[in-house]
């Protein structure tokens, strides 16, 4: 199954400062929401164990997430692949920075999802990762703007 979400958000820091936590895997792991066991390997990727439910479905799945292109200061794909509980999820996101201060940010994000995850219907996904997108560019958000 595939789903592909888009969005923008804004953050009250300089683009300069926005991009270099969203590129810092270190930042990232303190932002996931419902991770734990949060392992940094390097400087562009990271493990970690995600608690997921959706619907009547709970799993847990162990996913690597890395930072594959960048170009500062505006622009970078991060790719994040894992599986657990019979499923597997790969997501391909890319965000793009522009203004200062307020620092604008659009994104796309990408989602291939098999197994018993994908059984659940796209409707139900759909809404799920919508509210899993929020809930992470508003815990990115409060992160950034505290960092600067």
């Amino acid at each position: 199954m595939q789903l592909h979400l888009e969005g923008s958000n804004s953050m009250k820091a300089p683009k300069e400062k926005v991009y270099s936590l969203l590129t810092d895997p270190e930042f990232i792991a303190k932002t996931l929401p419902d991770a734990e066991d949060v392992n940094v390997i390097d400087g562009s990727s990271l493990e970690a164990k995600l608690k997921l439910r959706v619907a009547v479905v709970s799993s847990t799945m162990k996913m690597k997430l890395t930072i594959v292109r960048t170009a500062p200061p505006s622009k970078a794909t991060l790719v994040a692949e894992g599986a657990g509980s019979g499923s597997s999820l790969k997501i391909t996101s890319i965000f793009d920075l522009s203004g200062d201060a307020p620092t604008n940010m659009t994104w796309t994000a990408d989602a291939e999802i098999t197994g018993l995850m994908a059984g659940i219907g796209s409707s139900l996904l759909k809404g799920f990762a919508t509210k899993k997108v929020a809930e992470i560019f508003s815990g990115i958000t409060r992160a950034v703007e505290s960092a600067s």
